[in-house]
């Protein structure tokens, strides 16, 4: 039994051609399907790390905030330890104002989530990729430490109605203060390498909103560098 396959209408060759162009017109749409592809992410990495970069500059503000309060935390930390040293002698304390605290400039990480979440990450490059990681990661430490900073000022507090306060309660202050004795000098280190490390991860930050002038800042850190004990006393 022989078999006939149907010949084409024109002949094999032209057959040949007419196929032919047919899959250099599927190649070429799939050239064009890529290239817009490639367009739409080298457009979304754009914009996510432009916004990546101002979320982290905004962060480093808030790290440039509190090495600002340095020296009005190291004063106030001294005057605390004097508040102590009297108490201990059963001497008046001296007290005229509120202890105050160092007070807390954060930025939100919704950038930085939702850059977890999505895709435009994952077409950066591997660099990258390990820049805005570890930068961000600094950040969270950084809060970290922040927090419990706060923890121990919020316990100092208590040094704001001292009149009322039992030797329990003074006894809560001093292991706040040698807490918050701690955390300060932690940020007498940290935040200087903070500043550093991320300029250096990611050196385009200073290409992005600078709010490094703290001079609108300086009142609202007013209270902790206000002195808290009397002239001569």
């Amino acid at each position: 039994m022989h078999f006939h396959l149907p010949k084409p209408l024109h002949g094999w060759r032209a057959f040949a051609g007419e196929v032919g162009i047919i899959v250099i017109g599927v190649l070429i749409a799939l050239g064009a399907d890529q290239l817009v592809e490639d367009w739409h992410w080298k457009s979304e990495v754009a914009a996510e790390r432009k916004s990546l970069l101002q979320e982290a500059a905004d962060s480093l503000d808030g790290v440039k905030a509190r090495q600002a309060q340095q020296k009005c935390v190291d004063r106030r930390l001294v005057e605390i330890r004097t508040v102590l040293e009297r108490h201990h002698r059963g001497e008046p304390l001296g007290l005229i104002g509120e202890i105050g605290r160092p007070t807390r400039q954060t930025s939100t990480r919704g950038t930085w989530q939702i850059a977890l979440a999505g895709q435009a990450l994952a077409h950066m490059s591997h660099d990258q990729k390990l820049a805005f990681s570890g930068a961000f990661g600094d950040f969270d430490l950084w809060d970290k430490n922040l927090l419990q900073e706060g923890q121990s000022w919020q316990r100092l507090a208590l040094l704001n109605v001292s009149d009322m306060l039992t030797e329990e309660d003074w006894s809560g202050i001093r292991a706040a203060y040698t807490e918050a004795v701690d955390h300060n000098e932690h940020f007498r280190v940290l935040a200087p390498w903070m500043i550093d490390n991320v300029s250096t991860l990611l050196p385009s930050i200073k290409d992005q909103r600078d709010t490094g002038d703290l001079s609108a800042f300086n009142g609202i850190i007013d209270q902790i560098c206000k002195p808290v004990l009397a002239r001569g006393a």
